[in-house]
């Protein structure tokens, strides 16, 4: 016996945004170049090599911002619409159990055995079992792992946001103001009276980007208008309606509303892009400075840079994704982005276990060549090894979901019994 579940018409049909995923595979390039220049970022003498290694780490900090904008933007574009019910928070909280909690709680007792092994610390049950829940309720079994407890932290305020938004006139055209105004209020709040020294282990430090992206989510169609750019020959083509009558719009009057839009969007672009290389170019010297040891500015121009950098960034490569996903030319790429953002989840949990195994075999050589190309091997290994252990994790291993989380649609393994069936499927795609 089966049961239907009969869902609202408005919530049945939701238009896939591939850009999204190509992002999220972008933002894991990001974080492994993050983990990878770490090391030659301290080890490095001063010099421009430093300096280089230096901006390539510190522009790839847009990482952790983008997934979280990714987050919001999901969330609120998949369940505005949907009505709020107990049922519904029970489904939306068991997924995330099963999805995220325990892949989190497996893999960083995964590090916290690891870690213990290395250090060579004595094996006493009851001092590791407290200090293991200790850095799970921290997010620091391991150092990456605090953009999980972000995540927890966010699903939990994730139904009092959604209430917000419905309930109250107007807020959802506020969201974007008041991602502002919580972050920093939190920023400040800590700096000057909490001093708290992990403020990046809360949602609340991300809490523009959470919300930048609910808003887009939220308002879909202005996302669409904005970002996709497919609405505006069609809409300025559309029937208008006077005194019960249809007429189309002259062909003069047409043509001018679209080059007026056009321009418009040229100009914003050119500000945008304006905006964005500034605030990047002013980000990336602060830290190449304060590396070398030179007079930066205070404290709040680096968190002042790193938000806003980190969100033009975000909206940028999301138009880069736009774009790249619309050239012919570049399909293997727009499918290759993808397929790392699917498996994105995965690749975060356990690629610094592979810089770990790889960073414990230095190269002999201390030739200058030789250690940059060690570097860039290990961003490769890490990479690479990570692929090739999910891949044939979710495709050959039955619940490999509970160590490295939901699996991908396109990685799933073939059914046993539905080989015919997916050959004759082949062979009729092929004879198209």
């Amino acid at each position: 016996m089966t049961t239907t579940t009969i869902v609202p018409a408005s919530v049945k049909h939701k238009e896939r945004v591939p850009e999204l995923e190509m992002l999220r595979g972008i933002a894991i390039l990001g974080v492994l170049m993050v983990h990878a220049t770490s090391s030659a970022v301290v080890t490095v003498q001063n010099s421009w090599v430093r300096d280089a290694y230096t901006m390539l780490n510190a522009f790839s900090l847009f990482c952790v911002p983008a997934f979280i904008f990714l987050s919001g933007f999901v969330l609120f574009y998949n369940y505005f619409d949907r009505p709020l019910t107990v049922s519904g928070l029970r489904t939306f909280y068991g997924k995330r159990l099963k999805g995220l909690i325990l892949p989190y709680v497996l893999v960083s007792l995964g590090y916290e055995l690891v870690k213990h092994m290395l250090n060579h610390r004595a094996w006493d049950p009851a001092a590791m079992l407290r200090l293991f829940g200790e850095h799970l309720l921290a997010g620091n079994a391991y150092p990456h792992l605090y953009y999980i407890l972000i995540t927890i932290q966010l699903y939990l305020l994730f139904p009092l946001l959604l209430l917000l938004f419905r309930k109250v006139r107007g807020s959802v055209e506020w969201a974007i103001p008041l991602g502002f105004v919580i972050q920093w209020a939190f920023y400040l709040l800590n700096r000057n009276v909490w001093h708290m020294g992990d403020k990046g282990s809360w949602s609340l430090t991300y809490f523009s980007a959470f919300l930048l992206g609910a808003y887009l989510g939220m308002r879909f169609e202005t996302f669409r208008r904005w970002m996709l750019a497919t609405q505006v020959e069609s809409a300025s083509r559309r029937p208008v309606r006077s005194a019960g009558a249809v007429r189309e719009l002259p062909a003069t009057r047409t043509i001018r509303t679209v080059r007026t839009v056009q321009a418009r969007r040229s100009i914003l672009a050119v500000v945008l892009l304006s905006a964005w290389l500034a605030v990047t170019v002013g980000f990336i010297w602060m830290h190449v400075a304060n590396r070398s040891g030179a007079a930066v500015p205070d404290g709040y121009w680096f968190e002042i840079g790193y938000n806003l950098f980190t969100l033009f960034t975000t909206l940028l490569l999301l138009k880069a994704c736009v774009w790249i996903r619309r050239r012919k030319a570049a399909r293997l790429l727009s499918s290759m982005l993808a397929d790392l953002g699917a498996l994105s989840f995965g690749i975060y949990l356990i690629h610094p276990i592979f810089l770990l195994l790889y960073h414990r075999h230095p190269p002999a050589s201390a030739q200058p060549v030789v250690y940059h190309l060690w570097t860039a091997g290990g961003y490769l290994f890490a990479l690479a090894a990570s692929l090739l252990v999910l891949i044939a994790a979710h495709r050959y291993i039955r619940g490999a979901w509970i160590l490295f989380g939901p699996t991908p649609s396109r990685f799933q393994a073939q059914p046993a019994n539905e080989p015919q069936a997916a050959i004759e499927l082949v062979l009729a795609k092929a004879g198209k």
